[in-house]
C-alpha cells in the first residue's frame, strides 16, 4: 500500500509507493528508480557545491560542510535497515541493543584491546545518530518504507554503499592508528626488543574495527571466518595490511593510503563478480605455493540462515577520530 506524507512546512502532499509510482499533489512523480536518482542528485550536488573536494569526503575529514554528518548518518541508516527484519519481532530494548552491536561491535572491541575508551562513549554523536536511525527504522513507517524502497533502487543503493564504505574505512584506519599510538605510548611494560614499531596490535585492531561486530554476541563464535568467503571479513583483513605497509614502509601519506583502501572497498562492494574472480585467482596461487590449504575454496559456502542474515546485517563500530 502507498504511504502518505504531509510536509506541513512546504504544504506539499508526497505520496510514496514503494513498488510503483511516487506522486506529488496527486500527480505522478516517477517510479522508485527515478526518485532514487533524484535523491542521489540532490546529495551529489550538495557535496560538489559545498564540499571541500573528493579526498576530504572519501577520508571523512571534511568538516566545513555537512559531508561528515551525511556520511555517518547514512551509515547508521543502512545498518538499521540491514537489521530491520532480524530484530522486527524483538522487544524494543533488545532490538536497539542488537542494532548497536551491529554498528558498534568493533568500535568497542578494538579500543578495549589497547585499554582506550570505546568511540561511542567518546564521540556521543555516533550513539545518538544510531538511536535516531533505529527509531526511524522501526517507529516511523513512512520514512522507513521510503528508505527501504530507496535502498532497493540501484542508484540510491550505490550511494548508501559508498557512504557505508567510507565509514567502514574510517573504522579500520581509526582503530589501527589508535592501537599504534597506544603501543608507542605504553610505559608500564618494555617495548619489543626486535620490532621498533608495533605491527600485530595495529593490524588486529584494524581488523576488528572493520568487522568486529560480526563476532558478537559470543554465541556467533568464529563462523564469520569459516572458509574465508565473507567480503567484509576479507576487506577487514586485507585493507589494514595495505594501509599499514603503504604508510610505514612505502612512504605514502596517511590520507592518500586511506583514500586508496576506501576506493578498494568500494570497488569490491560494487563489483562482486570481478572481485570474487580476482580474489579466487590470488588465493588459489597462494594456496598452491604455500600448502596452507590442500583443497581449493568452495565456490559456494553453506551457511545457516541466521548467519547468512548476520553477514549482511552485522557491521562493526565507528572509527576512531572521525
Amino acid at each position: 500500500s502507498s504511504v502518505a506524507v504531509w510536509l506541513r512546512s512546504k504544504r506539499v502532499f508526497l505520496l510514496v509507493h514503494p513498488r510503483s509510482q511516487c506522486a506529488i499533489m496527486g500527480k505522478s512523480f516517477g517510479p522508485p528508480d527515478l526518485t532514487s536518482w533524484a535523491l542521489v542528485g540532490v546529495v551529489t550536488a550538495y557535496l560538489c557545491l559545498c564540499g571541500t573536494g573528493i579526498k576530504p569526503i572519501l577520508t571523512l575529514t571534511d568538516r566545513k560542510s555537512w559531508a561528515w554528518e551525511i556520511t555517518a548518518f547514512c551509515f547508521f541508516l543502512k545498518v538499521a535497515q540491514d537489521n530491520k527484519e532480524k530484530v522486527a519481532s524483538f522487544y524494543w530494548a533488545k532490538a536497539l541493543v542488537i542494532t548497536g552491536i551491529a554498528a558498534f561491535g568493533g568500535g568497542f572491541l578494538a579500543p578495549l584491546i589497547v585499554a582506550r575508551t570505546p568511540v561511542p562513549l567518546r564521540e556521543e554523536t555516533f550513539t545518538w545518530m544510531l538511536v535516531v536511525a533505529w527509531y526511524i527504522t522501526h517507529n516511523i513507517p513512512v520514512v522507513s518504507d521510503f528508505l527501504s524502497a530507496m535502498m532497493s533502487a540501484p542508484a540510491a543503493s550505490v550511494m548508501f554503499k559508498v557512504f557505508f564504505n567510507i565509514f567502514k574505512t574510517q573504522q579500520m584506519v581509526g582503530s589501527l592508528e589508535l592501537a599504534a599510538k597506544a603501543i608507542a605510548a605504553e610505559k608500564l611494560l618494555p617495548h619489543s626488543a626486535y620490532f621498533p614499531i608495533a605491527i600485530i596490535a595495529p593490524l588486529v585492531c584494524g581488523f576488528l574495527g572493520g568487522c568486529g561486530g560480526m563476532f558478537l554476541p559470543s554465541s556467533t563464535g568464529l563462523k564469520p571466518i569459516e572458509e574465508g568467503k565473507v567480503w567484509n571479513v576479507r576487506a577487514a583483513f586485507g585493507c589494514p595490511i595495505i594501509y599499514f605497509a603503504a604508510t610505514r614502509f612505502c612512504g605514502f601519506e596517511e590520507l592518500d593510503a586511506k583514500m586508496g583502501i576506501c576506493l578498494l572497498r568500494m570497488a569490491g562492494d560494487l563489483f562482486p563478480v570481478p572481485r570474487d574472480r580476482l580474489i579466487g585467482a590470488g588465493t588459489a596461487m597462494i594456496y598452491k605455493n604455500t600448502s596452507l590449504r590442500s583443497t581449493p575454496l568452495p565456490i559456494v559456502v553453506p551457511v545457516s540462515k541466521t548467519l547468512e542474515q548476520d553477514q549482511t546485517a552485522r557491521t562493526s563500530g565507528p572509527g576512531i577520530g572521525a
